[in-house]
C-alpha cells in the first residue's frame, strides 16, 4: 500500500486543521497519525546460536521497503526472561529443528504475521550437492511449519549477505516479510480511519474537515488496503494492478462483481471500498473529473 510517507504531508495537516478546531479531537488524530506513519518493526528471534543477527544483516541488505530490522534478545537463556516479541512482524530463526522452546515461543505469536526461518540449511542432509541440499532444507522447513505452528522458509543466511546470492533463499523470505508489513500497514490504516470516522461523529467543530478527507483520494486508497485484509480469496484471483486508465476500468469491473457473491455484510462494504479505489484510479489516469 505504499510507505509510511505515502500522503504523510496530508495526515500531518490534516490534524493541524482538526487540533486548531477541536483540542481534544487534534490530540487524538495526532496520536493516530503518529501510529499510522511509524515504521514497521520487524523482529528477528530466536535461541542464541541460531543467527538472528545474520538474519536480521540479510534482511537489511535485501531492503524491506516501510521497516525497520532489530534483533531481539535470545529466548531460553539460563537464568534470564524471555525476550517479548512484540514486533509488527516477527521473523523466528531455528537451526535443523524445533526446539521446545521455540514450540513455546511460536504459540504467542500471530501465524499471519510470523514465520520461522530455517537459517543455516545448507549444513541439512549428508549430501552437499547444492540441489540435493535445498530439497532436504525445503523438506526439513515444512516439518518445522507443521511441528511449530508457523509458516517455515529455509535460508543459507550466510550467503544472503555476500550479494546476497539468489540461492540463499533471501528472495522469499523478503518476499514473505514485505507481504506481512503490507499486511501491518494495511492494519494501521483501518485503525487510523476508524479513528478519524469517530471524531468526526464527536466532534461537530471539525466534523467537515475529517469528512472531506475521508471522501479524498488518499483515505479512499487507505479503505482499499484495509478492505483487502477481509478478502484474501477474491485478492488473490483479482487483477493485478493497474498501469492505465482501461486496466484501472477493467479492476474496477471486476470488484463490482464480486459484490454479489460476498455473503456478509462486512465483505460486501469491503469489496465496495476496493472497487471504489480503483474507480478514482480510472479517474485520475484518464482525466476524467471526480464525482
Amino acid at each position: 500500500m505504499g510507505t509510511a510517507d505515502a500522503g504523510g504531508g496530508e495526515l500531518a495537516d490534516l490534524a493541524e486543521r482538526v487540533a486548531a478546531l477541536d483540542g481534544v479531537a487534534g490530540d487524538r488524530v495526532r496520536g493516530a497519525v503518529a501510529a499510522f506513519r511509524a515504521p514497521i518493526r520487524v523482529q528477528t528471534a530466536g535461541r542464541a546460536g541460531v543467527g538472528r543477527s545474520t538474519v536480521a544483516s540479510a534482511l537489511t541488505a535485501n531492503g524491506i521497503a516501510d521497516a525497520v530490522v532489530e534483533e531481539a534478545d535470545a529466548v531460553d537463556v539460563p537464568g534470564a526472561p524471555d525476550p517479548t516479541l512484540d514486533g509488527d512482524v516477527v521473523v523466528y530463526v531455528l537451526v535443523e529443528s524445533v526446539r521446545d522452546a521455540d514450540r513455546d515461543a511460536a504459540r504467542t505469536l500471530d501465524p499471519a504475521q510470523a514465520l520461522f526461518v530455517l537459517n543455516k540449511s545448507d549444513t541439512l542432509g549428508a549430501s552437499r550437492a547444492a540441489a540435493d541440499a535445498w530439497a532436504t532444507a525445503t523438506a526439513r522447513a515444512a516439518e518445522c511449519s507443521e511441528e511449530g505452528g508457523l509458516p517455515a522458509l529455509p535460508l543459507i543466511g550466510t550467503l544472503a549477505i555476500e550479494g546476497p546470492a539468489p540461492e540463499s533463499g533471501i528472495d522469499a523470505l523478503s518476499a514473505a516479510v514485505a507481504d506481512r508489513v503490507t499486511r501491518s500497514r494495511a492494519r494501521r490504516a483501518e485503525t487510523l480511519l476508524n479513528t478519524l470516522r469517530s471524531q468526526a461523529a464527536r466532534s461537530p467543530a471539525s466534523r467537515d474537515v475529517l469528512e472531506r478527507y475521508l471522501a479524498g483520494d488518499h483515505a479512499v486508497a487507505l479503505a482499499a488496503a484495509a478492505a483487502r485484509l477481509h478478502l484474501a480469496d477474491c485478492v488473490a484471483e483479482a487483477p493485478g494492478s493497474p498501469s492505465s486508465a482501461a486496466d484501472a476500468a477493467r479492476c474496477a469491473d471486476w470488484w463490482r462483481a464480486q459484490l454479489a457473491r460476498q455473503p456478509t455484510a462486512r465483505r460486501r462494504r469491503a469489496v465496495v471500498d476496493v472497487r471504489r479505489h480503483y474507480v478514482r484510479v480510472w479517474q485520475q489516469l484518464s482525466g476524467s473529473p471526480g464525482t
